[in-house]
């Protein structure tokens, strides 16, 4: 597996990506990527389009199942991804649906801000029983209307936290999601730690909480900051986990599928999990 490439942190049309799970799996063939996971809001119904993508190659590309969990401690959203878990997990099933929901609602809401604002947009229908909504659903409305250049733009003017067109979106605690992914007999990985604003926050909760691993490996760390969560991972006796975080927006780094790059070796503690178990 020695110089393999890897992406273990996607985002699919079935949450906030462009890219349906299929268009991932082709993408990332096509670009010598061989393990992905496809790790969607409060969602895994993305998985069983990209298994069966992936049947067609013949065992050139593995795909993870995989989650990401948005959770609140005090004024930081806190991103937990959970790999391996099992789709059979009613509790993590039906808590996911629940955000989906609450999800749902929240967008209905930012709409009606975003009118009295004097922006009238609409975002495409959603089934909540499948598909997570968020921010930057409403911020590609918004720029698709002409209203702002980038989605960054949006965000920056008025979807940011406290933004005028900023609505609360309730979330569990990480303690909650950590409890879930593991009920779901999966691994429980403290997503894109540089993004954290407290800085000091990441080796509080790691400290405090049963996580399992830490994102390494993300567009949001510079070389140093990867260093420091090394040094923090094997503080702690974490594995180490990497993805580009795509979401196949134009004016968000990646802007495409194998940009930025993970190594097998430098995750293979994540991926072969279930095998070391054994």
């Amino acid at each position: 597996m020695a110089a393999q490439l890897v992406d273990l942190h996607l985002h699919s049309t079935f949450s906030d990506g462009r890219y349906t799970p299929t268009m991932l799996v082709d993408e990332a063939v096509a670009k010598g990527i061989g393990v992905i996971a496809i790790t969607d809001h409060d969602s895994w119904n993305g998985m069983a389009e990209a298994c069966e993508a992936a049947k067609r190659y013949g065992g050139r590309i593995r795909v993870l199942t995989g989650v990401e969990l948005g959770t609140q401690y005090v004024d930081d959203a806190v991103h937990i991804l959970g790999y391996h878990v099992s789709m059979d997990c009613e509790a993590l099933h039906n808590k996911m649906d629940e955000m989906r929901y609450a999800r749902e609602h929240r967008l209905y809401a930012m709409l009606e801000k975003l009118e009295k604002l004097g922006y009238h947009v609409e975002v495409e229908a959603c089934d909540p029983k499948n598909r997570a909504v968020g921010r930057p659903h409403v911020a590609k409305a918004l720029v698709a209307k002409g209203y702002f250049a980038t989605v960054q733009e949006v965000f920056d003017a008025l979807l940011h936290r406290g933004g005028p067109a900023y609505v609360p979106q309730p979330k569990l605690s990480p303690h909650e999601a950590l409890a879930l992914i593991h009920e779901a007999g999966g691994i429980a990985v403290l997503a894109h730690p540089s993004e954290l604003v407290d800085k000091t926050l990441p080796e509080r909760l790691l400290a405090a909480e049963p996580f399992d691993g830490i994102e390494v490996w993300h567009p949001s760390a510079d070389a140093r900051a990867q260093a420091h969560w090394l040094a923090l991972a094997k503080e702690h006796g974490l594995l180490v986990s990497g993805g580009s975080d795509f979401h196949g927006i134009p004016d968000r780094f990646p802007t495409k599928l194998g940009i930025w790059q993970v190594q097998y070796d430098d995750v293979k503690g994540v991926i072969e999990w279930k095998q070391l178990l054994l």
